[in-house]
């Protein structure tokens, strides 16, 4: 018994040895295999977004607006500041010498030179300036959010057609899991045929199924591609650009309250803060056409030279140079009502910044609503699929068992497998929606990743 046992030791550690060298070999072979594949870049999603906002144009076009906007601030910043300014003429008289009893006396250079400088300080221009000032801050502000309103719409069509990639590769999972299982199912009815245990039939049906669900495997693969271009697209690169993502896709409940996702909505979207910088830019223009009925009070210094050559360095008639200090005031106060009639004007656009203001914060609050309602459903949605697949897959295994032991039809487990595919194929769709529906809710709440 003891050499008994040890031959039969010896003759399995041979077969290990002979195992392990086999599936060395057969390693050895693989990478013959694997550079294409290692030529797709495996991209995250956060590297996916990243990529995306630095290469897409109409972010850059954002980028530029806000640009544009500082310089108009800092163009209107300059209305407070005094303005030098500089004059240089020349002027011919006909005559430079009164009469008087016959006799010509010269009074005056014939050939006149004169060169001005000033320096001009406003000290009120009936709050003009300022409100120009402001609506340029504000502007500065507008284009700002502009820009965080067209990242956010930027990031969440990244995320769509990152998940729309996943849901491509796992429905082609799925199809090919379904032409392997059909093909065994295939060979399992040959075998029965041939030994006379089942009618030629059953390989016919079989052969059927195999064949429909190659052509959706076919359809998977098309899918796949398609979803790989429009991220491509997304992304500014190549459309052809071989790519590969990493699955993010989760099952976890949302915990996030409704009360609270409508709070930072109210807080973060940029078409609510948008609204409101309208509506203080309308309330500036009213300021800004109301400043016509004040005065514009101003100082300014001014320097002079003159003289008969173009040196303007004096001459026997004038000093060289000479200086004064002038204050001002200039006040229209009438034009027939113009001032008025443009402030009820800007009135009237202040009362539709308000409207538009609380138009966009109850659709904001619907999107939101609709959003949550979303993720609670498709939520709901997994937990029904996710039981769906446990029981087809159960189906499978006991059909597969009947028709192995001769008491069910080919047809009872073929149509087994098709539940099984649709089962499998409906909780990918039920995962992806979920995402989607989670993706949506954080663009609605205004953010660009969900709230920890």
């Amino acid at each position: 018994m003891v050499r008994q046992g040890k031959i039969y030791a010896d003759a399995h550690g041979a077969i290990k040895w002979l195992g392990t060298l086999v599936i060395c070999i057969t390693l050895s072979l693989l990478p013959q295999q694997t550079p294409a594949q290692e030529k797709e870049p495996v991209l995250t999603l956060e590297e996916s977004i990243q990529l995306a906002l630095e290469r897409n144009l109409e972010v850059q076009v954002a980028k530029e607006e806000i640009r544009f906007a500082r310089q108009g601030k800092n163009r209107a910043k300059t209305g407070f500041l005094p303005k030098l300014t500089a004059q240089y003429g020349y002027r011919r008289l006909s005559e430079n010498s009164t009469t008087v009893g016959g006799i010509s006396t010269p009074n005056a250079d014939q050939d006149q030179y004169r060169f001005t400088g000033t320096v001009a300080q406003p000290l009120f221009t009936g709050f003009e300036t300022l409100s120009n000032y402001q609506l340029a801050k504000l502007g500065l502000d507008v284009a700002q959010i502009q820009l965080q309103r067209t990242r956010l719409d930027l990031i969440l069509a990244v995320k769509e057609s990152y998940f729309e990639i996943l849901r491509a590769d796992k429905i082609s999972q799925v199809a090919e899991q379904s032409v392997r299982q059909l093909q065994e199912g295939v060979r399992v009815a040959q075998n029965f045929v041939q030994v006379g245990m089942r009618p030629k039939v059953d390989v016919l049906d079989a052969e059927t199924r195999l064949g429909e669900a190659e052509l959706q495997l076919i359809v998977a693969n098309n899918d796949t591609g398609v979803a790989k271009a429009r991220f491509n697209t997304v992304l500014r690169q190549p459309i052809d650009t071989p790519v590969a993502v990493v699955d993010v896709l989760t099952t976890e409940s949302y915990e996030r309250s409704y009360e609270s996702s409508q709070q930072i909505a109210l807080q973060h979207r940029p078409e609510l803060l948008e609204a409101n910088k309208n509506v203080a830019i309308a309330e500036k223009e009213v300021t800004l056409v109301k400043s016509d009925y004040y005065p514009d009070v101003s100082l300014s210094a001014n320097y002079y030279r003159r003289g008969d050559d173009p040196t303007v360095d004096g001459s026997d008639f004038v000093d060289r140079e000479s200086w004064d200090i002038v204050a001002g005031a200039t006040w229209t106060f009438f034009e027939w009502g113009k001032t008025r009639y443009a402030t009820n004007q800007q009135r009237a656009r202040l009362r539709q910044a308000k409207e538009s203001l609380e138009q966009i914060k109850d659709g904001i609050l619907l999107e939101v609503k609709t959003a949550f309602l979303s993720v609670q459903a498709a939520e709901q949605g997994i937990r029904v699929a996710a039981k769906s697949v446990e029981s087809a897959e159960e189906n499978f295994r006991i059909s597969q068992e009947r028709y192995k032991e001769q008491v069910a039809t080919a047809t009872e487990i073929l149509d087994a497998q098709t539940r099984l595919t649709q089962a499998r194929t409906n909780y990918t769709n039920a995962l992806v929606v979920f995402n989607l529906a989670r993706a949506a809710l954080v663009r609605a709440m205004g953010l660009e990743y969900e709230p920890t």
